[in-house]
């Protein structure tokens, strides 16, 4: 590879809280290579672009991305460096379609799919067909690839640096993190089967999703923190926690898997959507929540000391796969190869 730059469009570097979420997210991937550099919006590009787009925005689409693509357009032409999209199911729009009207194949963009076209047909990237326009797709997982494209699964990445327990002793405290794809039912028939076998576990719910509350009002033992939480204190958390209760509909890539495995705090998941690509086939504390027996494998995890270390330490001895400067390198091959 030659020292070529990758111009990246990042959704979350627009609105997501500062100093907050500095060590989660796929976003954390142009943090690990000086080849990323970073598009600015232009202010009085995007009033007039707003202007025209203003009622033709896709779903999901963050308007202030309208003048970064253009700013890419030209930067692109002019260069011959590829675009990166981290985002592209949401994020590429207007740069690939003008790819398209003025059939410019020097253009050169890839992009990493993070939903699938069943939760997310609105979203620009099926909507308009775009995937004709990447010269490379990243897969999160490989139920995101796409038949007939040049397509490679990179998995999501996590900075081990940071998230790594400080061997602190345990509380009898259980978390439940997010709302995204979460079964919250599910979530909270887990936290009844606990407090069958152990009436003294508490849980806390980190949780913005006010309508979902719901499912867990009845319970006593459980906190609701509806607020953000910096990185740091949730890394306190995970090293305090006795496991992660992770129960969902569909899973391609999980912050909540990632940061559990490597701070060695079990998951309770159903082996739901791809989510054995990053827990492994042979995962021990797999819960089928439609299965009865599942409160056995519960059972063990509260009072098994012997399987709670055997879950730690295949947890950890699996977390290497996803160490944020390897899938770095790999992103960077993929979309630098000749």
């Amino acid at each position: 590879m030659d020292n070529k730059l990758i111009y990246y469009v990042n959704r979350y570097d627009l609105h997501k809280p500062l100093n907050v979420k500095n060590y989660s997210g796929y976003e954390q991937i142009v943090k690990y290579s000086s080849r990323f550099q970073r598009v600015k919006k232009n202010l009085w590009a995007q009033k007039m672009l707003n202007k025209f787009f203003l009622k033709s925005l896709p779903k999901g689409y963050l308007s202030a991305n309208l003048s970064k693509e253009l700013k890419l357009f030209f930067k692109t032409l002019f260069t011959g460096y590829p675009v990166f999209y981290l985002y592209a199911d949401k994020d590429a729009f207007l740069l690939p379609l003008l790819k398209r009207y003025f059939k410019l194949k020097r253009l050169k963009i890839y992009g990493t799919l993070h939903w699938s076209v069943q939760e997310s047909g609105d979203y620009s990237f099926y909507k308009h067909g775009l995937i004709t326009e990447f010269n490379g797709i990243i897969a999160l997982s490989k139920g995101l690839c796409i038949k007939g494209s040049n397509s490679m699964v990179i998995p999501h990445g996590i900075n081990l640096d940071f998230w790594k327990s400080s061997n602190i002793e345990k509380r009898n405290l259980y978390l439940l993190i997010g709302v995204s794809n979460r079964n919250h039912k599910g979530q909270a028939d887990i936290v009844k089967s606990i407090l069958q076998i152990d009436s003294e576990a508490v849980f806390i719910l980190l949780s913005k999703d006010k309508k979902e509350f719901k499912h867990y009002v009845n319970i006593n033992q459980i906190s609701i923190c509806k607020d953000w939480i910096t990185d740091v204190k949730l890394r306190e958390l995970y090293d305090q926690a006795k496991a992660v209760i992770l129960i969902q509909n569909y899973c391609f890539a999980s912050n909540v898997v990632l940061e559990s495995m490597a701070m060695g705090v079990p998951l309770i998941a159903n082996r739901v959507g791809d989510i054995e690509e990053y827990l492994g086939g042979t995962y021990p504390l797999y819960i089928e929540i439609e299965d009865k027996c599942h409160s056995d494998k519960i059972k063990q995890l509260c009072h098994d000391k012997d399987f709670y270390y055997q879950i730690q330490s295949y947890l950890q001895s699996r977390k290497y796969l996803f160490e944020w400067n390897r899938i770095t390198e790999q992103t960077e091959k993929f979309i630098l190869k000749k």
